[in-house]
């Protein structure tokens, strides 16, 4: 009996409330809803736009690489750095890889970011698109007589470039090709050929601490996969180079123009006896001026010599 008593009372006083409502409540309410539906479609907009679905992906990789950058088995480039774990995330997304695979496979060569030629061959074989990437490898002859690129000082120290004759021209030239076949329509896909002739060419077979002399068929492996990639499967590179391709430029070190640059000589400035020899003239020339007009006065006017 309590309860319904209670619940009549509360009835009653609902109802008395309404009948007690405004007219200037009842707008009240109507803008507050209107207000509120507002703010939820432009929720909905937004969460629906390009820049909205950029800030939820953004938070969910900034979660994923939180404790990403507090794990022991990253490497040192991602191990304590929360935005480089976000970046390879993210770059993970793109790919459909986990991203402990980016981390293991994205190396930073001399500051920029590279990829491992192994983990760009993984991608095509494992992307459904096309059949294992294979090589054929030949000899092309020698290399012969061929000169290969290279920076020296000279005597005043500035870094320049030089052209060597190759020191072994009875070494074999081996050439390799990457091929592999699209599924989709059954074309042989060929990379650009690369041979030991072009790695000494370009300056990567003498480069100091290079590969390419002691492992010259798994180099050249590494480089065709490389072209093959950027001809035909750019996506999966990202616009970055391989590990063994950032290794092989040849770097210049850095030198500090700024001294050598000639400036120009600074202008000379006047000393004080030039200052007071050109005020002096200055004064001469009024004064000459100033005498020259009383004399032109004088004779336009006859009446002023008459006694």
């Amino acid at each position: 009996m309590c309860k319904q008593n209670q619940q009549q009372q509360t009835s009653t006083q609902a109802q008395s409330a309404k009948e007690e409502r405004t007219p200037l409540d009842v707008e009240i309410r109507k803008a507050e809803l209107e207000v509120q539906l507002a703010t939820l479609r432009q929720n909905a907009a937004y969460n629906a736009s390009v820049a909205g679905q950029m800030q939820r992906q953004f938070e969910t990789y900034q979660r994923i690489a939180v404790p990403l950058a507090e794990s022991d088995f990253v490497p040192s480039a991602y191990k304590g750095k929360v935005g480089n774990c976000v970046i390879a995330v993210e770059m993970a997304a793109r790919l459909n890889v986990l991203p402990l695979t980016v981390m293991q496979n994205l190396c930073v060569v001399n500051g920029t970011p590279t990829w491992k030629a192994k983990f760009l061959i993984g991608c095509v074989n494992s992307c459904g698109r096309y059949t294992t990437l294979d090589y054929r490898i030949s000899i092309d002859g020698t290399v012969g007589d061929v000169s290969y690129k290279t920076w020296e000082k000279d005597k005043s120290g500035k870094n320049h470039e030089v052209l060597k004759p190759f020191e072994r021209p009875q070494l074999d030239n081996l050439v390799c090709v990457a091929y592999a076949t699209e599924r989709a329509t059954d074309k042989e896909l060929v990379s650009t050929p690369v041979s030991i002739r072009m790695a000494i060419e370009e300056g990567w077979y003498m480069k100091s601490g290079s590969k390419w002399p002691t492992m010259p068929e798994q180099m050249l492996r590494y480089r065709a996969a490389s072209f093959w990639v950027s001809a035909y499967a750019p996506e999966m590179a990202m616009g970055l180079r391989t590990e063994e391709e950032q290794r092989d430029i040849v770097d210049v070190e850095y030198e500090d123009l700024s001294e050598t640059q000639s400036s120009p000589a600074p202008k000379p400035k006047p000393t004080s006896s030039a200052i007071e020899e050109a005020k002096e003239r200055l004064r001469n020339r009024g004064g000459a001026s100033a005498s020259g007009g009383a004399k032109n006065e004088s004779k336009s006017n006859p009446a002023s010599e008459m006694p």
